[in-house]
Order: structure tokens, then sequence, then C-alpha cells
């Protein structure tokens, strides 16, 4: 299928079909989606972790300073 541009030059549009075929063969984003879920996964695990550690630190903390103030 061909267009003529403003210039007056023509030039070829693609069909959909091949658009389609092409854009169904293309695989190179589904690979950048695998590793953005991969890379969430990762941050969701590091998150939990440092919220489950940051509890655990909080309540040493508190402890410490109930011994200090018992102290003093």
């Amino acid at each position: 299928m061909t267009r003529a541009s403003a210039s007056g030059r023509t030039r070829m549009t693609p069909r959909p079909s091949r658009w389609l075929a092409r854009f169904a063969g293309d695989t190179g984003g589904a690979t950048a989606i695998e590793y953005a879920l991969i890379a969430g996964l990762v941050f969701l695990g590091i998150a939990g972790s440092l919220k489950a550690y940051g509890a655990g630190v909080g309540s040493m903390y508190d402890k410490i300073i109930t011994a200090i103030s018992q102290v003093m």
C-alpha cells in the first residue's frame, strides 16, 4: 500500500497484518516485563525483611531504654 506524502513522494505504509505478525513475534518487551516482575518481588522481599527487622530492633531499644531508666 502506498501513500503520497506532502512532498509528492510515495512511501510504503505497513499493512496491519504484517505489523501484527511482527508485533506478535517480538519478545523483547516480554523479557523486560519479566525482569520488572522479578525486581518487584525482590523489592517486596527486602521491604518485608526490613519491616520485620525494624520491629525487632525497636523492641530491643525499648528494652535497653527500660533497663537504663531502672538503673538511674
